[in-house]
């Protein structure tokens, strides 16, 4: 339609394949927030500000809380674990170790959690001046990505520079791999499953257990 419309033109037949396709979405968009509600995790994460039923309903669409054994399990297959002391990355010609699906939607439910304001907000606030004071104390000037250098075309963190998009987005991803966490704990528990615990200090290495609970808005 768009290329049409570039070109002046109408069709037709496009406007009505739209108009059903459209149908049809806002009719599985409805079904899944219908559906969502019969969740085993439904009466902890839909207390959660940021969390939409359609957001929720994709990402756990993709999850098999029976195979995710452990919370790192979980990171590991959303795309959230650590890889030689990094986060995965794509490689030309490589199998991927993650569902980037999953992963791009976790992402998506991350900003979503960020405007809502709510009690996973306050975490990542709290991530995030941490990694502030702690690049801070080691000498290494926190910048704008604009005022990054270019390499071949593209930006670059020299040494001891950090930009502060780098921060806001491993804080993000802290506060991502904490709701994965909590999903994990109340879905394996409604399950009837095992759990491994305590997750929040052995996995992210907090000095205080931080139960689901804690992160309900409502």
């Amino acid at each position: 339609m768009t290329h049409l419309e570039k070109q002046g033109k109408e069709d037709p037949e496009t406007n009505e394949l739209h108009r059903r396709l459209k149908d049809l979405e806002d009719f599985v968009d409805g079904r899944i927030a219908y559906l969502i509600q019969g969740h085993p995790a439904y009466s902890w994460f839909s207390r959660v500000k940021g969390v939409g039923k359609e957001n929720i309903g994709k990402v756990v669409g993709l999850i098999d809380i029976v195979k995710d054994d452990t919370p790192s399990s979980l990171w590991k297959f959303s795309g959230f674990s650590v890889e030689d002391g990094k986060a995965p990355k794509r490689v030309k010609g490589g199998k991927l170790s993650y569902n980037s699906q999953l992963r791009s939607l976790c992402w998506r439910l991350g900003s979503s959690l960020l405007r809502a304001r709510g009690k996973f907000y306050d975490y990542y606030l709290q991530e995030k001046d941490k990694y502030y004071k702690r690049f801070e104390g080691n000498g290494i000037s926190i910048v704008p990505a604009t005022s990054l250098p270019k390499r071949s075309g593209k930006r670059y963190e020299p040494d001891n520079v950090i930009s502060e998009g780098h921060i806001h987005n491993m804080a993000l991803r802290k506060m991502i791999k904490l709701f994965l966490s909590c999903l994990w704990v109340v879905w394996r528990e409604a399950e009837g499953l095992p759990l491994t615990t305590p997750y929040a200090i052995d996995k992210l290495k907090h000095h205080s257990y931080i139960s689901p609970e804690e992160m309900l808005d409502r």
